[in-house]
């Protein structure tokens, strides 16, 4: 029979962890299964520990921990060393979140202590929400990003004409192979000055609000929509350019007034489909660039950082 493959390895905290767990201390060493080689092992009872929550939350060992001691009926629960900092335990804050209330919740608040809460700073010092970390960007802000997105919008308007005009003569001499180029040129330069004039909207937008408390939430919303508005259209982008190059190759095979009539025809609902795509992505992203200025200046403790 197969003899099981002994670990020589070692814990990268402590060189000595495997030859400790080998030997009998007299206390459960919780593991998944049932090992020989570890005296004191015992089953961790996992499926009991679930079911006192009804989730599987379980993102860090305090998680374990905090279950254990409820199935092991402990009444006055106290942590420490347990504070998850922003930054490698990051992640596992939610479980620890989750266990932390859900021990208050059972055993009551004056009977679950932990040195988080004596910290000068601790993963429970939240904003309120609806009473504070609301901070009003205002209309300077907003007009700021008009400012700098009219001239943007401006010159790619500008750009998207003469790529226009550009077609336009390459159709009447006949010159197939630089309608292809110019085609697709004019596709991405409309997607641009739709972009900017997506972005322009939402700025013009939000300074006719004044000088009201930032939404974080209708930055969201209006980013979550425009995502979602914005891949249906540009399926209508890629159907018109489709059919664009449908009748371009009739065209280029016998050119006639039909065929240059319809080519003209769907470059411009293709063209208009790629503006449009592109206002929904320059909401998108505006409105994205908002909340990371919301939430730096969360971060930042409230100082309004302009």
């Amino acid at each position: 029979m197969h003899e099981p493959e002994i670990y020589t390895g070692h814990n990268t905290k402590n060189a000595n962890h495997w030859t400790w767990l080998q030997t009998r201390h007299g206390k459960p060493i919780y593991m998944q299964e049932r090992d020989a080689r570890v005296p004191d092992s015992v089953v961790y009872p996992l499926d009991e520990a679930q079911a006192l929550a009804g989730v599987q939350m379980f993102t860090t060992s305090f998680a374990y921990m905090a279950a254990l001691a409820l199935l092991q009926g402990y009444e006055v629960i106290k942590i420490y060393g347990v504070e998850l900092s922003a930054s490698e335990y990051e992640y596992q804050a939610n479980g620890y979140l989750f266990w932390f209330g859900f021990l208050r919740g059972r055993l009551g608040v004056d009977n679950v202590d932990s040195a988080v809460l004596h910290l000068n700073k601790n993963i429970f010092n939240a904003p309120l929400y609806g009473y504070e970390g609301n901070y009003a960007f205002g209309t300077d802000f907003f007009n700021g990003r008009m400012k700098i997105l009219e001239p943007q919008w401006t010159a790619a308007e500008k750009n998207s004409k003469n790529i226009q005009k550009a077609i336009e003569r390459a159709i009447e001499k006949n010159d197939a192979e630089k309608i292809v180029r110019l085609t697709k040129d004019y596709q991405d330069v409309m997607t641009t000055a739709g972009k900017y004039a997506g972005a322009l909207a939402e700025a013009e937008r939000y300074a006719a609000f004044g000088d009201r408390y930032a939404d974080r939430g209708g930055f969201e919303f209006s980013a979550a929509t425009a995502q979602q508005d914005g891949e249906y259209i540009k399926s209508l982008m890629f159907h018109a350019g489709g059919k664009v190059e449908y009748v371009w190759n009739i065209w280029k095979q016998a050119p006639n007034r039909n065929s240059v009539s319809q080519l003209m025809m769907f470059i411009g609902q293709m063209s208009q489909a790629a503006y449009d795509t592109g206002a929904q992505l320059g909401k998108y992203e505006e409105n994205i660039g908002y909340i990371m200025k919301y939430d730096s200046i969360v971060k930042a403790g409230g100082a309004v950082l302009l």
